[in-house]
């Protein structure tokens, strides 16, 4: 199998040589994607490929422990020590790699050159030139340990994973991983005010209109004439919370309204609201206000 950009070559059952089966799974709802591969099968060590000539960065978090295995790189021979459940291996894909790999579970994140360009971009830095990175020294790092649950939640559950969502995690990886790995030097700056009203009227006005949170950070941002980190900043500045946050809680006041004021069933309440379906939007509403949609209406219409 190789892991490529194109995840249109990327298929849900992936069924290799000698009945070998991988499980893929990709989510693309970010400026990177995030792929989980999971190969359990009983068999011998399997061959795959990665990278050669592709500008860009894979980070490989293993789900378990992942044993010692032989690897190639550029031709060279290695022997990759074993990686710990949630430690991270970071490839740098201009280089190419064979490995062996024995039965695993992955969850891979592909973040291209120009993923962390427009990090670099908004933060009028200057740009990463290289990639400095240690293919085969795994790292413990906990921010990327921290953002990856939330990233396989999403993978998981892909039609309940808004832009919004991704986009702010995705950019705070991406940022982690250009700092700590790749040299990018972040200025410190000043922080600076909120919204205009007239902004922030308008970036309300555009996620009202797309309570299901299918806009993205860099939309609402070019509509307020900001970058996506200076307009998230000033949105949180504003409001309290960022744009994801503020929105869920719109689309919790919504419900709300619908359950009090209108008999429609609750699937369709789920629907007005932007929620995937009955059952996302029973979880979302019982955390938020610690009862069901269901329980909720009855105790406040008797």
């Amino acid at each position: 199998m190789t892991l490529q950009r194109n995840e249109d070559r990327i298929r849900e059952d992936l069924t290799l040589d000698k009945g070998l089966t991988f499980r893929v799974r990709a989510l693309r709802k970010a400026p990177f994607s995030v792929t989980r591969v999971t190969y359990d099968m009983a068999g011998p060590a399997i061959e795959l490929h990665a990278g050669g000539g592709e500008n860009a960065l894979l980070a490989a978090l293993p789900l378990f422990d992942a044993p010692a295995c032989e690897q190639w790189i550029d031709g060279h021979h290695i022997m990759v020590p074993p990686i710990k459940r949630g430690d991270t291996a970071l490839l740098d894909l201009n280089s190419k790699y064979i490995s062996y790999a024995p039965p695993s579970d992955l969850l891979l994140f592909h973040m291209p050159c120009e993923a962390f360009d427009a990090i670099a971009d908004e933060q009028s830095v200057r740009r990463i030139e290289s990639f400095r990175v240690q293919p085969t020294t795994p790292v413990d790092d906990p921010v990327i340990r921290s953002l990856a649950p939330l990233l396989q939640v999403a993978l998981e559950r892909p039609e309940q994973a808004n832009f919004l969502f991704m986009d702010h995690i995705a950019m705070a990886l991406l940022a982690h991983v250009a700092r700590t790995y790749c040299g990018m030097v972040m200025v410190q700056r000043v922080q600076r005010g909120g919204l205009a009203p007239w902004q922030e009227r308008r970036a309300k006005e555009l996620l009202m209109a797309r309570l299901n949170g299918d806009v993205t950070l860099e939309v609402l941002a070019q509509e307020c004439g900001l970058s996506r980190s200076h307009f998230a900043r000033a949105f949180k500045t504003t409001t309290g919370l960022p744009p994801h946050r503020w929105l869920l809680d719109r689309r919790i006041e919504r419900a709300r309204e619908l359950l009090l004021n209108s008999p429609l069933p609750i699937a369709d309440v789920a629907d007005l609201c932007g929620f995937a379906d009955q059952s996302h939007f029973t979880r979302v509403f019982t955390n938020a206000l610690g009862v069901s949609p269901g329980e909720w209406r009855r105790l406040r219409r008797t």
